[in-house]
C-alpha cells in the first residue's frame, strides 16, 4: 500500500481539525447562556430553559434573590457553560448540573449561601451538603443577619404573628405570641418566612394555625 507524504498528512490532519471546529462552531451557540432569570434558572441561546439541579435560590422578590442572581450572572451569562444529569421536573422543566471549566455552578451558588439544596438526587449530593453546612456555619449569604432572624422584631406592635415554614415538609404553620414554641421560631425571609398582621392574611398566605398554639 503506497504511503501518503508528509505533506499529504499533514493536509489530511488540518483538514480533520478544521472539520471538528467547524462542528463546535455550530453547536456551541446552543450552550451558551442568554439570559439569567434567577438564582437557579437561565435560559440558553437556543431558547431552552434550564433549572439548577438539587438547588433552590430565594424567588425574586424574596431576600437574597438579587443576591442570588446576581452571583448567577457572574458565573455564567454570555459563557459556555457544560450541562450533565439532565432531567425533568413536575412542571417540564430541564434541569442539570451545569459547569464553567471544571467549576460546579450548582455546588458554587450554595457555597456562597445564596441557595439551599433540594437534595433531588444527583452525582454532587455529598458536596452540596458540605457546602450547605459550610455556609450556615460561616454565616455566609441567606444565613447572615440579611436574611435569617434569631430573635426577630415585629414591624409593629400590630403585627407579631410568625410564619413559619418546615423546610422538610414545606408545612407552612403560623404561631401566634401565645403559641408554646413562639419565641423559639427563627424567621427565615429567603423562604418567605415572615409577620403577619392578623390570623386571616396569614392564612389567606396559605399558612395554617400551628399545632402546639394554645387558644
Amino acid at each position: 500500500m503506497k504511503k501518503l507524504p508528509a505533506k499529504g498528512i499533514l493536509l489530511l490532519l488540518l483538514a480533520s481539525l478544521l472539520a471538528n471546529i467547524f462542528f463546535v462552531a455550530k453547536t456551541i451557540p446552543n450552550y451558551i447562556v442568554n439570559n439569567v432569570i434567577d438564582g437557579d434558572t437561565f435560559i440558553l441561546k437556543n431558547g431552552e430553559r434550564i433549572r439548577l439541579l438539587g438547588v433552590n435560590a430565594p424567588e425574586l422578590g424574596k431576600c437574597g434573590s438579587t443576591e442570588s442572581k446576581s452571583l448567577l450572572t457572574k458565573l455564567i451569562n454570555n459563557k459556555l457553560v457544560r450541562i450533565t444529569e439532565t432531567s425533568r421536573d413536575y412542571y417540564g422543566r430541564l434541569m442539570g448540573l451545569i459547569y464553567i471549566g471544571a467549576k460546579p455552578v450548582n455546588t458554587e451558588i450554595i457555597k456562597q449561601g445564596w441557595g439551599r439544596p433540594d437534595y433531588t438526587k444527583n452525582s454532587q449530593n455529598e458536596k452540596m451538603k458540605t457546602a450547605y453546612k459550610d455556609a450556615k456555619e460561616q454565616k455566609r449569604g441567606i444565613h447572615s443577619e440579611l436574611c435569617k432572624h434569631v430573635a426577630p422584631t415585629p414591624p409593629s406592635p400590630n403585627c407579631t404573628i410568625k410564619g413559619n415554614i418546615d423546610l422538610a415538609t414545606w408545612s407552612h404553620l403560623y404561631h401566634l405570641p401565645a403559641c408554646r414554641h413562639y419565641n423559639q421560631i427563627v424567621l427565615d425571609e429567603d423562604i418567605g418566612e415572615q409577620f403577619f398582621c392578623s390570623e386571616k392574611e396569614a392564612q389567606n398566605a396559605g399558612f395554617t394555625l400551628a399545632p402546639d398554639c394554645l387558644r
